[in-house]
């Protein structure tokens, strides 16, 4: 081996030996800031966060948590800065679309749609194999009221995993918020029929029944106005286990 290569293996390894340190160091700030955090050290949580950060400045934990922190804090602009820096993480990174999703969950239990809705497309687009970022695509732009787009993304998590009821039952009621309501009829048939202890389906289905017999009975009868019902509603339905 010349003198040339043996320089380049020598900086090699220490480059690896470099980043090695720095990802235990960025590990243990994160610990830190775990443990700060419990003990209602908010101040010094954030100061090990940042800290974990100019370690490894791509250690998606630490991310993500001071995105919650800043979203919180008011800072939504830099919250959600921090949360789309998590899609520049590798396509093989470690735990990363788990991380996301969390990320969108975080958006989604404040309420905050429209910026959820951001985010999972974005993800969607990044890692287009992911089924859990389609169904947040459709989750979120229902709430908007894109129903169609909720259809579409719906219907794609179903085509990445048909065996998952969770998205039958989504794109179902997807279905019923459009009004598209003999879809969504065999839709949640279908969904309650994977897993009949679903409550939730099983509900959704006895709505959209309650529906398309009020519009038989106004279709019959004309000049009749549809009798008021029970408004339909989500009802959490991210609030389970989802697969990926």
């Amino acid at each position: 081996m010349d003198t040339q290569s043996q320089a380049r293996g020598r900086s090699g390894r220490k480059a690896r030996a470099s980043g090695r340190a720095a990802q235990f160091e960025a590990e243990a700030a994160y610990a830190d800031s775990i443990f700060r955090t419990a003990t209602g050290d908010l101040k010094g949580a954030v100061a090990a966060l940042r800290r974990a950060l100019e370690f490894d400045p791509e250690y998606a934990p630490a991310i993500f948590s001071l995105g919650t922190v800043e979203y919180q804090r008011g800072k939504h602009a830099e919250g959600r800065r921090l949360f789309h820096m998590l899609l520049s993480q590798p396509v093989d990174a470690v735990d990363v679309c788990d991380i996301v999703d969390h990320a969108g969950e975080f958006l989604i239990g404040r309420q905050a749609y429209k910026d959820g809705l951001d985010l999972y497309q974005a993800a969607a687009l990044r890692f287009p194999h992911i089924a859990v970022f389609q169904q947040g695509v459709g989750y979120c732009a229902g709430h908007e009221g894109l129903h169609e787009e909720a259809i579409a993304a719906s219907r794609r998590a179903c085509e990445l995993q048909p065996e998952n009821q969770r998205f039958a039952s989504d794109l179902g009621w997807s279905l019923l918020e459009a009004g598209r309501l003999s879809d969504a009829e065999a839709t949640l048939t279908r969904a309650v029929a994977m897993d009949p202890a679903d409550e939730l389906a099983r509900e959704n289905l006895r709505l959209c029944k309650t529906k398309l017999t009020e519009v038989s009975r106004a279709a019959a009868t004309p000049n009749s106005a549809l009798e008021p019902t029970a408004r339909v509603t989500s009802r959490a339905r991210r609030g389970s286990a989802r697969g990926r």
